[in-house]
């Protein structure tokens, strides 16, 4: 009879009592070559500045009646959040004109509600939301609000 805490290739899966499945954001110590690659490819800076944090994102490009996700990675600097897909920046915001940062419950795929991150963008009193999803939304709104404190006292 097979152990019901061995998952794939027969590693143990950590299983919290009564749920019974296995979580690999927090419970595996298994990394892709994939994984491993696209890290020590990632910048420790961008354009002069230091890379606060990084981490590969989903990035909801779509309306209100449409979502359209694109796969890339999210970088935070002292002064920008920037978001690059390839070779290409889909956006890049000065952290100071963010007036909105938290995390929020939405659907990824339908009925699957996922913990993601809420940007709200202010410029010349036009606001823009943007959507993403990073492993660990919640140090991600510490990590903004922190660079955001310290960008303001430099000023």
């Amino acid at each position: 009879m097979a152990n019901p805490k061995m998952g794939l290739l027969g590693v143990h899966a950590k299983m919290k009592e009564g749920h019974g499945r296995f979580n690999l954001e927090k419970d595996s110590k298994i990394r892709s070559g994939l994984e491993i690659l696209r890290e020590l490819d990632l910048p420790s800076e961008i354009e002069g500045e230091k890379v606060l944090a990084h981490s590969q994102a989903a990035y909801d490009a779509g309306s209100i009646s449409r979502s359209s996700w694109k796969m890339g990675f999210l970088y935070l600097t002292g002064t920008r959040l920037i978001f690059t897909q390839g070779r290409n920046t889909l956006f890049c915001v000065p952290i100071d004109f963010l007036s909105g940062v938290k995390v929020v419950s939405r659907n990824w795929v339908p009925g699957k509600l996922v913990d993601q991150l809420w940007l709200v963008k202010k410029l010349d009193g036009q606001k823009s939301t943007f959507y993403l999803s990073v492993k660990e939304p919640g140090k991600w709104v510490k990590a903004i609000k922190k660079a955001k404190r310290e960008c303001s006292d430099e000023s």
